[in-house]
């Protein structure tokens, strides 16, 4: 697996959607993108891993998603439009982003970090999208960038058990069982649909928050899906029953992992 870093300049390309896009990969879903590559054209290949990069003139600026390139680049019209009328082409690879940040909430790996340490020879502010990343910068890339995916604003409350639970070499490869086992997040959330009408409403007795009920359409199908038994407790792998996975909202699961616990449910809401 090669790693690739993918290049954002939002003067050159307003992503209109972005903020909706950082929303729905926070609630658990992988955002599928379409991105244009000027290098290494040739050399990607689908599963390489990618990285996206905020370059430009306004701030923040620095490493906001993370993800897999899932096939290889073909070229197409350009994506400006006056280019692409006058029949100027581009290559673009569709990328799957399993982490995807919103810099007017999140604070992006910034190049005060990228430009020290290991992470240093890597010419961070290429202006050219597929450039290749060293595995030597790319390894420790992913060790810094995984903990810093945790701790930005909305990371700090939607942190997965799975990315808590194990540290060191095997980073990568942890990622990417997690985005296998997307499809047990998506078939929760759809059990708890047809139990609740539709609805994802938490589970925390005494608690009950439905973010459509109290933000409206931005709020639909948005909820947080917990691991009631914390994988770092398992010495084997093994399956995952949909009952041993709850429902609950932001504040809840902060509060359940608040200072690397996990609490019960049903022990969470103190009444006074």
């Amino acid at each position: 697996m090669n790693t690739y870093l993918f290049v954002w300049n939002p003067k050159r390309w307003p992503w209109q959607d972005l903020a909706l896009r950082a929303n729905e990969n926070a609630a658990g879903k992988h955002i599928q993108e379409q991105w244009s590559c000027s290098a290494n054209i040739k050399k990607i290949r689908k599963d390489d891993r990618a990285f996206l990069i905020k370059l430009g003139s306004e701030e923040p600026k620095g490493i906001i998603a993370s993800g897999w390139v899932t096939s290889a680049p073909e070229p197409g019209p350009h994506w400006d439009e006056d280019k692409a009328a006058q029949g100027e082409i581009m290559y673009f690879a569709d990328c799957e982003w399993e982490r995807l940040l919103n810099p007017k909430i999140d604070l992006p790996l910034p190049f005060s970090i990228l430009e020290i340490g290991k992470l240093a020879p890597m010419h961070w502010s290429s202006q050219s999208s597929g450039v290749s990343i060293r595995q030597e910068v790319a390894d420790e890339l992913e060790t810094i960038w995984g903990k810093h995916a945790g701790k930005s604003s909305l990371g700090s409350v939607f942190a997965d058990d799975e990315i808590e639970a194990y540290e060191g070499e095997e980073k990568v490869f942890l990622i990417r069982h997690r985005k296998r086992e997307q499809w047990l997040r998506n078939a929760k959330l759809q059990q708890s649909r047809q139990k609740d009408g539709g609805r994802l409403v938490c589970e925390v007795p005494g608690c009950g928050f439905d973010f459509l009920k109290y933000y409206g359409e931005i709020g639909r199908d948005f909820a947080h899906v917990h691991h009631l038994k914390p994988l770092c407790d398992r010495t084997v792998p093994s399956a995952t029953p949909l009952e041993d996975l709850a429902i609950v909202c932001a504040n809840c699961h902060a509060m359940i992992h608040r200072g690397g616990k996990c609490r019960p449910l049903n022990q969470l809401i103190q009444r006074l």
